[in-house]
Formats: C-alpha cells, structure tokens, sequence
C-alpha cells in the first residue's frame, strides 16, 4: 500500500502522463507538494492516498490514464464539483463528508473542482479483487454505484480511518494491522457491491466492439507504451493470450503493430502542423530515438520523416 499526501497550490499544472502511475498518485488533479509518506505494499496492490485543497476553485482535472482498476474516494469534508463520464456531463450533488464514489478508469472521467477539498482515495486494481486471495464466490469485474452518486457506508468509512491513522503515524502501525485493514475493505467492497462481467459474445474470434474501442483507446494514449498487454487485456476481461489472437482477428494487427502504426499516425500530425525537431518529434511519439523513427515511419509511410515533412510540412 503507497500513501501519499498532497496540497494544491494556485496556478500550477502537471501534464499528464498517462500511466497507472498518475492514477495512483492522483497527479491529474494537480495537487502539489506529494511527498511519500508510507510505503508498505502488500500482495493487493491497493494504494492509498490523501488530498487536500484549502481554496475553493481548484479548476479542471487533467486526463487520467485509462486502466483496468477503481478509484474509490471517500469525502473527509463536503465537497462540491462538477463531473463528466466519456464526454458527457453527470448530474451531481454535494459530496457530503463521509461518503464515497466511485470511478472506473476504463472510462473517461473529467472534473471540475469547485470547493475546497479533502479526501481519502483508494487506487484498486481489478486484480486486487482476486477470488481465491478473497474466497469470493464470484470474480469481480465493476462496483455497482452509479456515476456520480455519493455513498454513504459505515464499514468503509471506518476503515479507511483506520488506514488513515495508520499513514499519520506509519511508525505506529504494524504490516499486519494494514494488511487486515486493507483486506477487510477489499472484502466488503466486493461483496457489497462487486459485480461479474456479463460473458463476453465472441465475435468469429476477435473482440467485441466495446473491446475493441476500450484497447484501441488505452493504446492510442500510451504512446510510450508504459502499459503491458496484461494491463489492456484485463481492461477487456480477457487473458493475456486469447487478447492478443483476438486483437489481431479485429484490427488486423498484432497490438504492437498497431501502436507502431498509431505513433506513426501521430507523428505525421506533427511533422505537418510544427517545426519540432525530428528528435523531439520522436521522443513525443514514443520512439526510442531518431534513428528508430526514422526505420519505422519509413516502412510504414514509405518516405523518411524529414520528406514527408518536405512535402506535408508548414513550408511544404
């Protein structure tokens, strides 16, 4: 379990990377100052943090990654914001101190933070709710709580102070007590409102649109390729290896390929829209250096970089 704590501070922005780190660091609300303040992980893979913002008018989240895992948020004061799920605006209230929503990151969520804020989040991986660690009699593939809707759940918030005490005073609190801890919140979580994917329709052997669309999407903003096909195929509900074949059967590329094509796509945008050096251009695309954007444009575009931009660029 990694905790952190952050502050925000007026006018500052961090770009957003978009990987599982961001999300469990919480770096796309531009909260500043994190320090790490315990560091004790164990088998689940739950991290937990800690933000707070004393002025009202944070303003808007950056993207988040998109990921195979939850981000629980429990209210430590009342808070007030706005929310939108995949583009589109969710009717929210009040948050009120205590309760806590619920966010799946295999879905596009932006917000606008309004009020002051202070609040306990949860990272949780899909693989946290692991059936047999848990003795679950079923796997867990979402939390059902609407979008955008507060809950109000003595367990869960009992035990996230629990846990809360346990990072104030790291040095006062044993592995197996924020093992047990962290455990039983899992367990709840799960029974109380896990729910199993429905089974997927096999499509001739490829992906269902939906999985199809939520892969594509997760390469397409990962240009750096920091997730692992495990990450995407368990986003989809799939193994590592049926994913990869199915991929393949949809798109009529093996995933890597399709990225390569997908950086390449971006680059074209750049080399014709700015005057970025090739070597930026690349390090941007998610190329290993110049010479590598160099090898693959020229195979998949047919002409080196610096001729498409000759011929697509400003002053082509």
């Amino acid at each position: 379990m990694w905790s952190f704590r952050g502050t925000c501070y007026p006018g500052t922005k961090h770009a957003s990377m978009a990987s599982a780190t961001t999300n469990r660091s919480m770096r796309y609300l531009r909260v500043d100052d994190t320090e790490l303040r315990y560091a004790a992980m164990n088998r689940s893979g739950l991290t937990v943090s800690r933000l707070t913002c004393a002025r009202e008018g944070h303003g808007p989240s950056d993207p988040h990654a998109l990921e195979g895992a939850f981000l629980v948020a429990l209210q430590l004061a009342d808070y007030r914001g706005e929310l939108w799920r995949n583009g589109r605006r969710v009717p929210t209230r009040m948050f009120g101190a205590g309760e806590f929503t619920v966010y799946d990151y295999r879905e596009r969520w932006r917000a606008n933070l309004l009020s002051r804020f202070d609040c306990m989040n949860f990272h949780v991986p899909l693989s946290s709710f692991d059936a047999t660690a848990l003795e679950l009699k079923r796997p867990v593939d979402r939390l059902d709580v609407a979008p955008g809707v507060s809950v109000r759940d003595t367990v869960v918030e009992n035990l996230a102070s629990a846990l809360l005490s346990a990072t104030v005073a790291p040095q006062e609190a044993s592995r197996v007590f924020t093992d047990h801890v962290e455990m039983a919140l899992l367990v709840h979580l799960a029974t109380r409102y896990g729910a199993s994917a429905p089974v997927p329709t096999r499509h001739a052997g490829g992906l269902a649109p939906a999985q199809l669309r939520m892969a594509t999407e997760m390469l397409a903003d990962d240009l750096m390729g920091r997730l692992s096909i495990t990450d995407i195929a368990a986003a989809c509900g799939l193994s590592s290896g049926y994913f990869i074949k199915a991929f393949k059967v949809s798109s009529g590329l093996p995933p890597h390929r399709w990225l390569q094509r997908r950086r390449v796509q971006v680059a074209m945008q750049l080399l014709a829209g700015s005057t970025d050096a090739l070597s930026d251009v690349a390090s941007a695309c998610g190329f290993a250096d110049q010479s590598h954007f160099t090898r693959v444009f020229l195979r998949i575009a047919g002409v080196t970089p610096g001729a498409y931009r000759s011929v697509r660029g400003p002053a082509g």
